[in-house]
């Protein structure tokens, strides 16, 4: 997924967070902090562990005969990364690029990222293991990308699985 370029640098990163910021003090047992982002209405959270940063969307070059739901490429101070439509991913439809459009890069492991296009991300939370649904054995289609639900502060979150998401994309 990431190679080496002389492609200009792209885009900006928007954040940087600590994993040892914004503890919810509210609850003290196992928790998961988790990037939270929409796609359409529905809120979805990836861990933060697997999260190298998140952009806002610049220029994305088209790569011809690539899958579906490839966007294309984007040079990351000198990496070249794969831009992934998470809305075609999941079986919605394709939305324009506006103001708070932003780019998930997600670290797979030492040698691969992706970049996850969504609609817009809202902050970094801590969930409490308490609050997770697990997603049953039997995942097809975009819901073995899932990795379970959960319900917090009224909210329901889609918690996906990268490493399912991307398997053998490398």
């Amino acid at each position: 997924m990431a190679t080496q370029s002389n492609l200009q640098p792209y885009g900006h990163q928007i954040e940087e967070f600590s994993l040892n910021d914004d503890v919810d003090e509210k609850y003290s047992g196992p928790s998961l902090r988790c990037v939270l982002f929409y796609l359409d209405s529905e809120l979805y959270g990836i861990n933060v562990r697997k999260i190298r940063e998140v952009l806002r969307v610049g220029n994305i070059r088209r790569v011809e005969g690539s899958a579906y739901n490839v966007l294309g490429v984007i040079n990351v101070r000198g990496v070249i990364v794969t831009v992934v439509d998470t809305r075609l991913t999941y079986g919605l439809s394709p939305k324009s690029v506006d103001d708070v459009s932003r780019i998930i890069i997600v670290e797979l492991d030492s040698d691969n990222i992706v970049g996850m296009m969504v609609d817009s991300v809202m902050e970094v939370k801590d969930i409490p293991e308490k609050q997770f649904e697990s997603m049953s054995a039997t995942k097809e289609g975009a819901s073995r990308y899932l990795q379970g639900i959960a319900h917090y502060n009224g909210d329901v979150i889609v918690l996906i699985d990268v490493d399912n998401m991307f398997a053998g994309a490398s």
